[in-house]
C-alpha cells in the first residue's frame, strides 16, 4: 500500500516537473520567475508546512516521537555524510555535498504527508532542520574547504528553524491559531508539490542532455545518493529498535529524496561548478521515480 502511494505521487511530481520544462521551453517561466517561485518556497510555504504539521494537540507519546524522529535523523545523516566523504572526500566537493544532502524539504515533506497523511509532517519537520543546521556547518566547509566561512548566523536565523521554533511553541502550549489563520497557512502549505517540482522542471530546461546524459560521475551521484545511502540508512534503522514503524519509515523516505535543490544554491553562492550541480539535482530526480518506490517495497518487510 505504501509503495503504491509512493509510486502514484512520484509520478506526479514527474508530470509537474514536466510541466515545468514546457513553461520554461515556451518562455512563460523564467530565471527571474524560478527564483521568485524558490523563495515563496522557501520564505512561505515550507514555513507553513511545518507550523500546520504542529498544530496538534500535545501528548508526552507525540513528544517521545518528535525526540526519536529526531534521533533517527542524526542516525541518516551520519550514514549519508560518512559514505560521501569516503567515496568523494575533499576532491569533488560538489559530488560529496549533494550525495551526503537530499532533498528532504521539498520533495520529502510532501511525499510523507501523501503516504501517512498532514500530521506526519510533524516528524519529519526534525529531519529538514538537521538538514538545515549541517549543511550551513559541516556542508560549508566540504563545499568551500574553509571552516571560517561557517555562517553561525544562518543556522539559527532561516525560515526552517524559525518556523520549527514557533510551530513548538504552539505544540507545547497549546495555543490554537484562529480558523482564517489555519486555512490560509493550508492553502499557502498545498503549494509545496506543484511550486517545487515546477522549479526543478525550469533547472532541467536549462541543462543540455548531452551533459546531463553522457556522464559518468553524475550516474555515480545518483547511485550513491538514491540506492547506497538509503540501503545503508534501512540497515541502521532496522538495527535501531525505535527505527521500526512509522517513524522509521518517515526517516527513510526523507532519507532516500534525491540530491536537495540547496546543492545547485551552494554551488552559485560559494563560486563552485553551479552547471554540475544542477544537473546532479535533474538526474537524481529523474531516477528517484524508479529507486524510492522499490526502496520503500524493501523497507515494508525489515521496518514496519
Amino acid at each position: 500500500m505504501i509503495t503504491q502511494i509512493l509510486l502514484t505521487q512520484t509520478f506526479i511530481m514527474f508530470i509537474l516537473m514536466i510541466l515545468g520544462l514546457i513553461l520554461s521551453k515556451t518562455g512563460l517561466l523564467t530565471e527571474h520567475g524560478s527564483k521568485d517561485m524558490a523563495n515563496i518556497l522557501l520564505y512561505a510555504v515550507i514555513p507553513c508546512v511545518i507550523i500546520r504539521s504542529y498544530i496538534t494537540d500535545f501528548t508526552m507519546e507525540k513528544l517521545y516521537g518528535l525526540l526519536m524522529s529526531a534521533v533517527l535523523a542524526v542516525a541518516a545523516f551520519a550514514v549519508a555524510i560518512a559514505v560521501s566523504y569516503i567515496i568523494y572526500g575533499m576532491r569533488k566537493p560538489i559530488d560529496n555535498f549533494g550525495t551526503a544532502f537530499c532533498n528532504a524539504g521539498f520533495i520529502g515533506i510532501p511525499l510523507v504527508t501523501a503516504v501517512f497523511g498532514n500530521e506526519a509532517a510533524f516528524y519529519v519537520a526534525s529531519f529538514a532542520s538537521i538538514l538545515n543546521l549541517l549543511q550551513w556547518t559541516y556542508g560549508i566547509v566540504i563545499i568551500t574547504r574553509r571552516k571560517d566561512m561557517i555562517n553561525i548566523k544562518k543556522v539559527f536565523v532561516n525560515p526552517v528553524t524559525i518556523s520549527l521554533v514557533i510551530g513548538l511553541f504552539l505544540f507545547i502550549t497549546g495555543i490554537k491559531l484562529p480558523g482564517v489563520i489555519n486555512s490560509t497557512m493550508a492553502g499557502v502549505a498545498a503549494l509545496n508539490t506543484p511550486a517545487a517540482m515546477i522549479v526543478l522542471g525550469y533547472y532541467l530546461s536549462c541543462v543540455r542532455i548531452r551533459d546531463l546524459l553522457l556522464n559518468p560521475s553524475l550516474y555515480l551521484a545518483s547511485f550513491v545518493r538514491l540506492i547506497i545511502i538509503p540501503l545503508l540508512t534501512l540497515l541502521v534503522l532496522y538495527i535501531i529498535p525505535a527505527g521500526h514503524g512509522q517513524i522509521g519509515m518517515i526517516t527513510l523516505i526523507a532519507a532516500a529524496t534525491p540530491v536537495g535543490t540547496s546543492t545547485a544554491i551552494f554551488a552559485q553562492k560559494f563560486g563552485q561548478d553551479y552547471e554540475r550541480a544542477v544537473c546532479m539535482v535533474c538526474l537524481s530526480t529523474l531516477f528517484s521515480i524508479i529507486t524510492m518506490p522499490v526502496v520503500m517495497y524493501l523497507a515494508q518487510m525489515w521496518i514496519m
